[in-house]
């Protein structure tokens, strides 16, 4: 199984702007997301996250089943194949591969993000590095998780500046 953080940023950091404003998104293509949504099986994101993709109005990922990482048991989740979990990292992963999941999305947030790091459960990191600096919002890698090595695996420049990275999360014996 792997488990992919797919995710934007601006060039100096951020996945979102302050109040998880994401207007600085290019919209004008498709920058490989359709492609590798439809390889991935289940997605898994932070409450945070889970909460601002619910205030965009529709959910967007209603084919596919999501799994919503909280703390707390008592939020409320009312959208298509989407559940909660409130157990640990590790027992999530093993339980995902246990189910044949080939493809897991780490969707967000930047919390979640770190705690994958942290517990050396990510495999690779795709980031589209938008030509902006917002100077403030929400980090990709809020600090506290452990010296990671990742392995350039692919890249792709647009028109326009956005730069596309493909990683390939190094495990801790390999440097």
């Amino acid at each position: 199984m792997t488990v992919i953080l797919f995710i934007a940023a601006s060039l100096d950091g951020y996945i979102a702007g302050p109040d998880d404003d994401l207007s600085w998104m290019f919209t004008d293509a498709d920058y490989g997301f359709s492609s590798f949504f439809s390889e991935v099986e289940t997605l898994v994101m932070g409450r945070g996250t889970y909460e601002v993709i619910r205030s965009f109005g529709d959910w967007p990922y209603a084919q596919k089943r999501t799994i919503v990482v909280s703390r707390s048991s008592s939020l409320k989740i009312d959208t298509p194949e989407t559940s909660l979990y409130c157990d640990d990292l590790p027992s999530l992963v093993a339980r995902l591969d246990s189910e044949g999941c080939d493809r897991v999305w780490l969707v967000g947030g930047g919390e979640l993000v770190r705690s994958f790091l942290e517990q050396g459960l990510l495999d690779e990191i795709n980031v589209s590095m938008h030509p902006i600096l917002l100077g403030t919002g929400v980090p990709l890698f809020p600090g506290g998780f452990r010296r990671t090595m990742l392995l350039l695996k692919d890249h792709q420049v647009f028109e326009g500046g956005l730069v596309q990275l493909v990683y390939h999360v190094m495990p801790d014996d390999d440097f």
